[in-house]
């Protein structure tokens, strides 16, 4: 099919038929993951799946939800799927930045998009409608997996393009953030002389809190000869970072510096610190991840380290769409450099 600058005509299932020289029926089995109960090959299956992903199929989600005869050829839906735990600010980052490059991207001019948010329960994704048939969006962006829906997403093929964000899958295009980010979270608290270490982090941990976490551990434990403190909370919002570290004090423990994996934990950490009367950061240096909106309006302001949310959120809205643009395109993997924002919730503290 010859490229254009302007939205291609919607592929048919009958044109992958034509072109993988194969029956209509066999095309729509595949494309709606009904291949097995249906018993064709796995060789037919992959020639299929090749097949539609060189033409760039689309499901037509439009005639498939109002069943009309009005046309919907140019009518695309880009999806921000994302778990219901995940904090509301980096959410709104990656909205934003897809609504604009589909606005940008020559591709979309002639057509009309829309942008919409799936939600799953964390663990969940699997029950997603439409996830795997594509009924319900024609391209997503895909954020806040645990472990367990990255084995689904291994396991499964997608029928549409798709970017995940903060984790690597094998056959995915992805952005994450650089594996260092953990380790120089530590190396910038030892920095600043505290030698009593802990990790504030929820549970389960994601591919990318993981990460943080056993990247952090193994650099401080490295430069002070200690294994730091990990604080587990089931809660990722600013109450379970609360009650976890609450938890943590009252126990009759104690830290000069705390690495906090989600500036949300942060934010619970400083309201239980205050309750102990552990001033920030003169008892004790506080580090986020992520560098949200909110980060500067801490009392004191929150350092933090990690990717920049909106660099990252524009990378993956323009690998999505040049995805749609040129189907059958290598999907590429891009680690997002670390970067500091060095405030006062992690200076050194007088006299140290």
């Amino acid at each position: 099919m010859p490229k254009s600058s302007n939205l291609p005509a919607r592929v048919t299932v009958q044109n992958i038929a034509e072109y993988a020289g194969v029956s209509i029926g066999a095309v729509s089995s595949v494309l709606n993951n009904r291949h097995l109960e249906r018993r064709i090959s796995a060789e037919t299956v992959l020639k299929i799946r090749e097949a539609a992903s060189k033409l760039g199929y689309m499901p037509n989600i439009s005639a498939r939800r109002l069943r009309s005869r009005a046309s919907s050829r140019n009518s695309i839906v880009l999806a921000l799927v994302t778990s219901f735990e995940a904090p509301i600010p980096l959410i709104n980052h990656f909205i934003f930045a897809l609504r604009n490059a589909a606005g940008r991207h020559a591709s979309l001019a002639n057509g009309t998009v829309s942008v919409m948010v799936e939600m799953f329960s964390a663990g969940r994704l699997r029950d997603l409608p439409g996830i795997l048939t594509g009924d319900h969006f024609n391209a997503a962006m895909i954020l806040n997996t645990t472990a367990e829906d990255d084995q689904f997403l291994q396991r499964s093929h997608l029928p549409y393009p798709a970017v995940l964000v903060n984790r690597s899958v094998p056959g995915y295009a992805a952005v994450f953030e650089d594996g260092l980010a953990g380790g120089r979270a530590a190396a910038i608290l030892t920095g600043a002389r505290r030698v009593q270490l802990g990790v504030l982090h929820g549970t389960p941990l994601t591919q990318i809190t993981q990460a943080r976490v056993d990247s952090f551990l193994r650099a401080a434990s490295a430069t002070l000869g200690q294994q730091p403190a990990e604080i587990p909370t089931e809660n990722l919002s600013a109450e379970g970072g609360y009650q976890a570290m609450r938890a943590f004090l009252r126990s009759g423990r104690r830290l000069d510096g705390l690495y906090a994996v989600s500036d949300a934990l942060a934010l619970g950490a400083y309201q239980a610190l205050k309750e102990f009367d552990q001033l920030i950061p003169r008892d004790i240096a506080v580090l986020g991840v992520g560098d949200y909106d909110t980060g500067p309006y801490f009392d004191p302001p929150l350092a933090s380290v990690g990717v920049c949310h909106r660099a990252m959120a524009d990378k993956a809205s323009e690998l999505l769409l040049e995805q749609l643009a040129h189907p059958g395109a290598p999907r590429l993997q891009v680690a997002m450099p670390v970067v500091e924002n060095m405030r006062a919730s992690a200076s050194p503290a007088k006299g140290r």
